[in-house]
């Protein structure tokens, strides 16, 4: 029986920050493997939960810098871990796709979602912190 060999990115790293990888003879249902596809759930649903408190919290406008800088730490690590999660899923990607005019449509734009599109970060509020009408959304 000639099984082929498989590498898997694990949901962690080393203690020296180095990527974790398992190497295993079959499709990937070893124990191991099903302890880092846990983590890997447990990973995504932390960062789900994440997101539903960024949202109250920066729609609370009395939010302090230090709860503001927490959060933001927290999403840093949580994109981290939502990214080496993809990395390590990366057969599922989505292909480019190409319009009848030879638009780029979607997968692997970089874009936000608008096909074609490149992402845009919004402006940075104004001096004072005051945010205006529409809550920074319009532009002039």
């Amino acid at each position: 029986m000639n099984e082929s060999r498989t590498t898997r990115l694990l949901p962690w790293v080393s203690p020296d920050g180095k990527a974790c990888f398992l190497v295993s003879d079959g499709g990937g249902e070893s124990g191991f493997s099903r302890v880092a596809d846990r983590i890997e759930d447990v990973q995504l649903d932390m960062a789900d939960g994440l997101l539903d408190h960024a949202a109250d919290l920066l729609g609370d406008g009395s939010a302090t810098d230090r709860q503001l800088r927490f959060l933001g730490e927290q999403l840093s690590a949580a994109l981290r871990d939502v990214r080496r999660v993809a990395e390590s899923r990366g057969g599922m990607r989505m292909p480019n796709i190409t319009d009848a005019e030879g638009g780029q449509q979607g997968g692997g734009d970089g874009g936000d979602g608008h096909p074609g599109q490149p992402w845009t970060p919004p402006p940075p509020p104004p001096p004072d912190g005051d945010m205006p009408p529409g809550g920074g959304t319009h532009r002039k």
